[in-house]
Parts: structure tokens; C-alpha cells; sequence
């Protein structure tokens, strides 16, 4: 004979808890996400590498080089635009993925950062394909302007080149998908259900 009280305690299925039916149906759908997220890694990637700055270098004869004034800091601006675009890329990602009601979950997330990092990495490599710069160009400079030794005011013949845009260290990648993961988990947040809001298919 059961009470009202025995009932109370008794084990319930946690509520919002995805049964394995539910994950295995949410897997191509997390497949399709990540693949689409690589695929726009490769437009972002062109864009970046039209948007970057280039690095110009003054080759000197004997083998000297030195960077205009100023020069030095446009490989920092290549890698904070990039930086930048990619952490973009992973907010958007992760809101875009967020509203596919009926496919939230722990599935999609981990998809969703894969395929954000995936696509960032992806990125880097196009970008620096279109980030090749033109031809050398012979100048004349001053030897004292660039850095390097040399009396002011005495011009010597020389080859300005370009060095192309770097994206930076391999890790600069793993900005989309910590905005991609910030974006979905702070949704799931906000949104306060067990069960993150998720509509039935």
C-alpha cells in the first residue's frame, strides 16, 4: 500500500534529460551544421585577406632590410582583423544554431564548435592565398629612415617588397569556437528550461 509520501520520494526521471533515441536523430542534423560552418570558413577567409594590411619591406643592397616607420604594427592589424572576423563568425554561428528549436543540445554544441574552429582554420588558409602581395619595386630611400646604418639624407638605390598577411599563431582559431560555445551556453542560460526550450521535431 503506497502513500501520497511514499510517492514523493520515490525516483523520477529527471526532467529535460534527452534519451538516446533523441541524440541519435540530432547527429546528421549536427553533421550538416558543422559542414556548413566550413564551408562559409572559406568566403570569410577571402574576405580577410582582401581587408588585411600588407607588411612592406625595404631590401637594401648587401642583404640589409628594414620597415618603414609604422610598418611593424600592420602585422598586428592583419591578426586582430582576423581575430576579430573570427570571433564574429563564431557568435553568429552560435546564435544561428541556437534557434533550430528542436535540435537543442549537447549534439549540436559540440558540432557547432568543431565546425566553427574548422571553418576559422579553414579561413586562415584562403586568406593567405589572397593576401599575396604585388610585384617588388625599386625605390630609393634613406638608409637612416628604415632603421638601419646609414648618414641621413643620403638616398641609396633599393627593392620595397611585401610581405603578405599572416592570420597568427595556430590557437588565434579557437576564438570562433569559444564564441560559438559562449554564444549557445549563455542562450541556454537565459532561457532557464531543463530542457533548453527544446521543441519536439
Amino acid at each position: 500500500m503506497s502513500t501520497a509520501l511514499d510517492e514523493d520520494f520515490l525516483p523520477t526521471e529527471p526532467e529535460g534529460r534527452l534519451t538516446r533515441d533523441e541524440l541519435r536523430g540530432d547527429v546528421p542534423a549536427a553533421l550538416r551544421l558543422a559542414a556548413i560552418l566550413t564551408v562559409v570558413g572559406l568566403p570569410l577567409g577571402a574576405l580577410w585577406g582582401l581587408l588585411a594590411p600588407d607588411v612592406h619591406v625595404v631590401a637594401l643592397p648587401g642583404a640589409g632590410t628594414g620597415s618603414p616607420a609604422g610598418e611593424a604594427d600592420h602585422a598586428f592589424d592583419a591578426v586582430a582583423i582576423f581575430a576579430l572576423m573570427v570571433a564574429a563568425y563564431g557568435v553568429i554561428a552560435g546564435a544561428v544554431a541556437w534557434r533550430r528549436r528542436h535540435r537543442r543540445g549537447p549534439v549540436v554544441l559540440v558540432a557547432l564548435v568543431l565546425g566553427s574552429v574548422v571553418g576559422a582554420f579553414l579561413a586562415g588558409r584562403v586568406g593567405a592565398l589572397f593576401a599575396w602581395s604585388a610585384s617588388p619595386v625599386p625605390v630609393l630611400v634613406d638608409p637612416a629612415a628604415i632603421g638601419t646604418s646609414g648618414a641621413p639624407g643620403a638616398p641609396v638605390p633599393a627593392v620595397l617588397t611585401s610581405v603578405p598577411a599572416s592570420p597568427g599563431p595556430w590557437w588565434v582559431v579557437l576564438v570562433a569556437g569559444l564564441g560559438a560555445a559562449l554564444t549557445y551556453v549563455l542562450a541556454a542560460i537565459v532561457d532557464g528550461h531543463e530542457d533548453m526550450g527544446r521543441d519536439p521535431a
